[in-house]
């Protein structure tokens, strides 16, 4: 869409010699007294917005945002979006006896020439606001404008030559379109860099922010993939080939989705280059100011975000537009360590990870190291701001406390859960002593089906409508027995609305019947409970509520 985005002060514009014309489609021009004395006083004393971009480059510029123009053949600008600025800027500058560019109508001339020759005090435009702007500006203080103009600074996005000018224009008004941050950061970026150096860093962004596509065709994962021996891929023959088919080769990919857009992806690459630089997309513009722009990353960021560009789309799964995984290693314990991150909100795992991807060797070491990680989130979870210790008791307690929330558990345990009764259950089907899965049937389909996907629905395994018996009541620390954590499982609401008020039995029906058909399973935590206790009742729950928390306990060893 856009040919080209610059950062520019009017000091810059008059060395260029820019003339801008304003075409017919444009509204005529409506700054009021209000919206020209806001504009002085902001830029002489302006407070700094958390997105402002004015102090990049001097601590007292200002920032009036983006101007979007298209090229004519004469070497004219055509003024597609921020002709109200523009035209105030000049009429401010002409009233100092500066004139930083040319700016003027295609259809009117009699009102461009009143623009070359402005009487001030006596205007005389067919335009009443132009008017009465200029009498107004006329009982300024021009010592006060001229500083003022001074502080203006501003981006201007230059149209393809292709690009129907009248259409964007429309666009906007219509779409409110504005200019992304990251546009204002690569405006920025490139704006520092020497001129020769502009056109080759502009296409390397360009490139970084294609999160659709992968930024080479093929990544060299070769080496990563010869290193991983038989023994770190638990995976069948036939599963594994199964996999590999499920994942196209990347040339093949035409179009990909990518767990993080691009701003994010600024985000954690300013984090891996600067730790104290806040994870915080919304604020890119202030967090990149502090952390980046006036340190000496500055000078090669782009550089670097070419280079964990292209270590983001080596180690890390994406999704084809059919929402299948795309993941080059042909293990699924990696993709499914990072579907366990992905369903979490926090990108801070990338940032620790995409850091260290290149000092790991086999598929074993990224394995570890992504658990390594999550277990630093788990106890983070389980001490929150208190000191941190894996003695036994104080787990026990801390454990108690965070799972016996009922509907209100942090939803990272059912995850983490179901994350670890999958790997069980790849270390079951290969002979592993510890047999939390023994008299399960499909066990080889379960694992082969199941994936870690988002769900966020905190589903009774024994129905809240039916909680009689030995769930009725309160247990001992003054919890309902229904909601203990044994008798909970989290899944999509869809499922959880068809299944909610169901009864076990029936429960027990329809997740076979999902198994059978390949549907998802979406809790391995609720299968394993509903095939493992015949007869469920509060006992057995806590009795499943007991060997899940010492399962979790184990990654903590």
């Amino acid at each position: 869409m856009s040919k080209l985005i610059n950062k520019y002060n009017l000091e810059e514009l008059h060395k260029q010699n820019f003339n801008f014309k304003i075409p017919f489609f444009q509204r005529e021009y409506s700054w009021d007294e209000k919206n020209v004395e806001e504009l002085i006083n902001d830029a002489l004393g302006h407070s700094l917005d958390e997105n402002d971009i004015s102090n990049l480059d001097d601590e007292s510029s200002y920032y009036i945002g983006n101007i979007v123009v298209k090229e004519q053949k004469d070497g004219t600008l055509m003024l597609i979006d921020g002709q109200q600025r523009l035209m105030t800027l000049y009429l401010l500058a002409k009233f100092t006896d500066l004139e930083f560019y040319k700016i003027g109508y295609l259809v009117d001339d009699e009102d461009n020439e009143n623009l070359k020759n402005i009487d001030f005090k006596n205007p005389n435009f067919k335009m009443q606001s132009l008017n009465e702007i200029c009498k107004f500006i006329y009982r300024q203080d021009s010592d006060k404008i001229e500083k003022m103009l001074k502080k203006i600074y501003f981006t201007m996005t230059t149209l393809d030559e292709n690009m129907d000018e009248k259409h964007y224009f429309e666009a906007i008004n219509l779409n409110k379109m504005q200019l992304r941050k990251s546009d204002i950061l690569k405006a920025l970026f490139l704006n520092k860099a020497d001129k020769c150096e502009r056109e080759n860093l502009a296409k390397i962004w360009e490139k970084c922010e294609d999160m659709e596509h992968y930024y080479d065709k093929n990544p060299n994962i070769t080496g990563l993939i010869e290193q991983a021996s038989i023994n770190h891929i638990l995976t069948s023959a036939d599963a594994g080939e199964k996999e590999n088919k499920n994942s196209p080769d990347n040339s093949e990919v035409l179009e990909v989705k990518s767990i993080v857009d691009f701003e994010e992806f600024l985000a954690i690459v300013a984090k891996i280059l600067n730790e104290k630089t806040p994870l915080d997309p919304k604020n890119l513009i202030k967090n990149f100011k502090q952390h980046i722009f006036y340190t000496n990353l500055n000078e090669n960021f782009i550089t670097k975000l070419e280079q964990y560009r292209k270590i983001f789309d080596k180690y890390v799964f994406k999704r084809d537009l059919e929402n299948k995984y795309i993941q080059k290693f042909g293990d699924k314990k990696l993709l499914m360590i990072q579907l366990l991150f992905e369903v979490q909100s926090s990108n801070e795992w990338l940032v620790k990870y995409l850091k260290e991807c290149e000092t790991l060797g086999d598929v074993n070491q990224h394995i570890g190291k992504l658990e390594e990680i999550d277990k630093e989130r788990m106890l983070s979870l389980l001490f929150k701001n208190e000191e941190q210790t894996l003695n036994q008791e104080i787990l026990d307690e801390k454990f108690k406390e965070i799972l016996n929330q009922g509907t209100d558990t942090p939803h990272y345990f059912f995850y983490k859960l179901d994350y670890l009764l999958w790997k069980k259950l790849g270390e079951e089907i290969t002979n592993s002593e510890f047999k939390i899965w023994e008299g399960i049937e499909n066990q080889k389909s379960i694992y082969d089906g199941f994936y870690i996907t988002k769900t966020g629905s905190v589903e009774h395994i024994q129905p809240q409508s039916e909680a009689t018996g030995s769930f009725e009541g309160l247990d001992e620390n003054g919890n309902r027995k229904i909601d203990n954590f044994g008798n909970l499982a989290l899944i999509t609401s869809s499922r959880n609305s068809s299944l909610g008020n169901q009864s076990v039995e029936i429960k027990k029906a329809a997740i076979k019947g999902w198994i059978k058909k390949g549907d998802s399973i979406q809790s391995l935590k609720m299968l394993l409970a509903l095939e493992k206790y015949p007869d469920w009742n509060y006992g057995e729950s806590t009795t499943h509520r007991e060997k899940m928390i010492e399962l979790l306990k184990d990654t903590l060893n």
